[in-house]
């Protein structure tokens, strides 16, 4: 009897260890699925999105540091000895004179005669300077390599924010969040760093950006 029931346990067993596996692998197919499904669903939201290069432009637009700008600002610094300063001036000069002879004999009368004279001055006056140590080295291209230094933190700032971001965006397209908490919190970080690159571009980017609205 204890035989028999041996037996039937390990039938029992081995018919469902198949069962187990179809199962397992019904499952991994799912996941992997899934995955491609949600793989899929983040390419579709980054070819929507701008990318890096476009948000670099559009930053350095808006601050007015892009590299044509700050080339064409040095060539005219270097080229600007060429060019003289020019001072212009008017002058107008309106002036009377008058003079009053005296009469011992009429001491009642305020004069004996009078002259009046005019004289009237028009002066116009331009003049030039050239300064042709400028030409070698015009200490305005000190600032304009200010620029330079502003535009490379720029597109470092822009380019760390707007990996980061991807980042997050994967995270909750990829590996969401079960707990609604944790979920609200990474949203909340997405659409931080959203608003800071929207910033950055002079309000281009969230026009195009995921805001998240189709994952909740």
């Amino acid at each position: 009897m204890r035989t028999n029931t041996l037996i039937l346990i390990v039938l029992v067993a081995g018919a469902l260890t198949p069962a187990r596996r179809a199962a397992a692998a019904d499952a991994a197919a799912d996941k992997q699925a899934r995955k491609r499904s949600q793989l899929a669903h983040l390419q579709e939201i980054l070819r929507r999105e701008p990318t890096i290069q476009e948000v670099q432009r559009a930053a350095l637009a808006h601050y007015q540091l892009e590299p044509e700008r700050i080339a064409g600002m040095s060539t005219s610094a270097r080229l600007k000895g060429l060019f003289p300063e020019v001072d212009a001036g008017f002058d107008s000069l309106l002036g009377h004179n008058f003079t009053n002879t005296q009469d011992a004999l009429y001491p009642t009368l305020p004069y004996k005669e009078r002259q009046a004279a005019s004289n009237d001055q028009t002066v116009w006056h331009v003049r030039g300077v050239w300064d042709l140590s400028r030409v070698v080295f015009n200490p305005e291209q000190l600032d304009i390599k200010t620029l330079g230094s502003l535009q490379e933190t720029l597109i470092r700032e822009v380019t760390t924010m707007f990996f980061s971001r991807r980042r997050v965006l994967a995270n909750l397209i990829l590996s969401p969040p079960e707990d609604e908490e944790d979920a609200y919190y990474e949203q909340l970080r997405l659409d931080e760093m959203t608003a800071t690159i929207d910033a950055f571009t002079g309000g281009t980017f969230a026009e195009r950006a995921w805001q998240g609205d189709d994952a909740r």
